[in-house]
């Protein structure tokens, strides 16, 4: 089954006033909406930071009018006859999905450790007026977070201090994971609708597949920020791909927001995105589509200017100036060992290929330490003990699923029968039968790239991969998930049975794959922040009469905020050896209460 190819510019325009084109314009506008809000929201932020304005309540009344303005604006773009309906549709599902995210978010508590050390704590500090453009946070002022707090990028934590300066509620602040989830699937979707033969079913099994992926699933409730990376990289791949279909203004106003906004996600953004973009020239160089490549060149220039001079200046401008390198501590004379404190026995001094194979082969686990040992599997073979790595939101090892190792061997064989049919086609010409009569309809030009272009890709997501020295983590390298997928593709290309059933098993394999991952870290969450409720209103009737003494450690502001919104009188034991006989509230928590001896 060949996917089929979109239709071009001229019949474009004519497509769009069908059903399927008023639901892919519908899908678009809503998707870019909330990419809108992202953008918006660091560049209102940037702006005051620069003339010394904090992050304030109004900043949330400014962006929602101009997030308001973008949706009617698009809707005028785009040839979709009801602007009234088309604007009203796009409101309320947008409204609809911000309240829906918000409204999970605010009913689970993260309980993950960078959740409740540095990522709260950069919430909290940004609450209370802190301009990271202009003050460096000293250890006491930053609960001894300061390094992170400093040297980190600042654009999640921008748009989610602004929830949390209009909600009061900082767990609320968690929505922007699930928000993006849903974002990224619908431009999944408006995508993909554009492919005329593949069927709606499968279109939008690919599209959740892609969209709610191991790593945004097992951090939906955290305030990690790997998931998000994810989301976003998915957004800039299929907004990527619009512009190669179809080079249309928008389309590269949309690359701006997502590179602006991505590259201050995390230190290793600003690198997978220059690689993403870079293949994705060569491609458009290699087709010749020179036009494109140069509006490509100069639109993502300046969303690279925008996110790195601007929405940037803390960390990449200030960590040259303090600490002589932009991506501190990631790099750096006195950089930060990511390795070591994550890694098993076994992966110690190893290089990325070897990891990146166990990251993929290994059982899902949650191992490290000198003592600890990360193990191979046999693919497709699921047991219950490895599913509780997924519990976390962290999983250290096999942190893509218990199935994933089976779709890429899956995906080799397609890759190789991939590269056999282009070898034959290159190398061998003159045994093709058919040649002549193929070339002349252009049939065989189309045949080495709907081959060799997915092989491409494939190419540039390994790179991505590999480039990082902690590639056996699966939120390190979030972006490794797509790879079966595109691999599912290149076997839609398939004249042979085998080939695509192969394909088709590598979709039912990862559905399966997240529906256990899902399943596992929703449980585990519901139950452990049911668990916590019911703690914390034990302690506050307790504490009735006399405080009770806790040692907070790394998480004293996060937890602090928690115990205040419960009504717990404690005291803040600020020393480990002091808190006598010190109880864990939570398992696996640092927060200790404290009791007589």
């Amino acid at each position: 089954m060949n996917p089929g190819f979109p239709p071009d510019d001229d019949r474009y325009h004519e497509s769009v006033s069908s059903p399927a084109g008023k639901v892919f314009i519908i899908f678009l506008i809503y998707s870019s909406s909330i990419l809108f809000f992202l953008f918006f929201s660091i560049l209102v932020t940037s702006i005051g930071f620069s003339v010394k304005i904090p992050i304030t309540s109004y900043h949330f009344l400014i962006i929602v009018p101009f997030t308001l303005a973008f949706v009617i604006i698009s809707c005028f773009i785009f040839p979709y006859r009801s602007k009234v309906s088309g604007t009203v549709i796009i409101l309320s599902l947008w409204v609809s999905s911000f309240y829906f995210s918000l409204d999970i978010s605010k009913h689970f508590f993260d309980i993950s450790y960078d959740g409740q050390a540095y990522h709260q704590e950069a919430l909290i500090q940004l609450d209370r007026g802190w301009n990271p453009f202009f003050e460096q946070l000293n250890g006491f002022k930053a609960n001894h977070m300061d390094r992170w707090l400093n040297t980190y990028s600042k654009g999640v934590w921008i748009y989610e201090a602004i929830i949390f300066k209009v909600t009061n509620d900082i767990e609320s602040a968690k929505l922007f994971h699930i928000w993006l989830m849903i974002a990224a699937f619908f431009f999944t979707l408006s995508f993909l609708s554009r492919f005329d033969k593949l069927p709606f079913i499968l279109i939008f099994l690919i599209s959740v597949l892609v969209a709610f992926n191991p790593v945004s699933i097992y951090q939906s409730l955290s305030f990690y920020l790997d998931g998000q990376l994810m989301s976003l990289m998915v957004i800039l791949i299929v907004i990527l791909g619009l512009i190669y279909m179809e080079s249309k203004h928008y389309y590269y106003i949309l690359l701006v927001m997502t590179i602006a906004v991505l590259v201050n996600v995390k230190l290793t953004a600003g690198i997978y995105t220059l690689i993403i973009m870079s293949g994705y020239m060569v491609i458009l160089w290699m087709k010749n589509k020179l036009f494109q490549l140069r509006k490509v060149f100069i639109f993502a220039s300046a969303a690279f200017i925008i996110g790195f001079l601007l929405f940037g200046w803390n960390p990449y401008i200030t960590n040259t100036i303090y600490r002589g390198n932009p991506l501190y501590p990631a790099l750096g004379t006195d950089r930060s060992d990511y390795t070591v404190p994550q890694f098993p026995a076994n992966f110690s001094g190893k290089n990325s290929v070897f990891l990146l194979f166990y990251s993929i082969f290994s059982r899902s686990d949650n191992v490290r330490g000198a003592d600890k040992s990360a193990y191979l599997k046999i693919p497709f073979t699921v047991s219950k003990d490895e599913l509780k790595a997924f519990t976390d939101t962290n999983a250290k090892q096999g942190g893509f699923g218990p199935l994933f190792g089976g779709s890429i061997l899956l995906s080799f064989l397609i890759i190789l029968w991939a590269l056999v049919t282009l070898w034959r086609g290159v190398r061998w010409p003159q045994y093709n039968k058919n040649l002549k009569e193929r070339q002349q309809g252009g049939e065989y030009d189309e045949t080495l790239t709907t081959i060799g272009m997915p092989l491409f890709c494939l190419a540039v997501i390994l790179v991505t991969c590999l480039i990082n020295p902690a590639s056996s983590l699966a939120r390190f390298i979030p972006q490794m998930w797509l790879f079966p997928i595109f691999a599912f593709f290149l076997a839609c290309h398939s004249n042979y049975k085998p080939i695509r059933i192969f394909g088709y098993l590598i979709v039912f394999a990862l559905i399966f794959n997240n529906i256990l991952i899902g399943i596992t870290y929703y449980k585990y969450n519901l139950a452990i922040t049911n668990l916590y409720n019911s703690r914390l209103e034990k302690m506050a009737a307790a504490s009735k009469q006399d405080p009770i003494k806790f040692y907070f450690g790394g998480f004293k502001s996060s937890n602090t905020i928690r115990f205040d919104k419960f009504g717990i009188n404690y005291e803040i034991i600020e020393n480990k050896e002091d808190c006598n006989n010190g109880q864990r509230i939570l398992p696996h928590s640092i927060i200790l209460k404290c009791t007589s001896k």
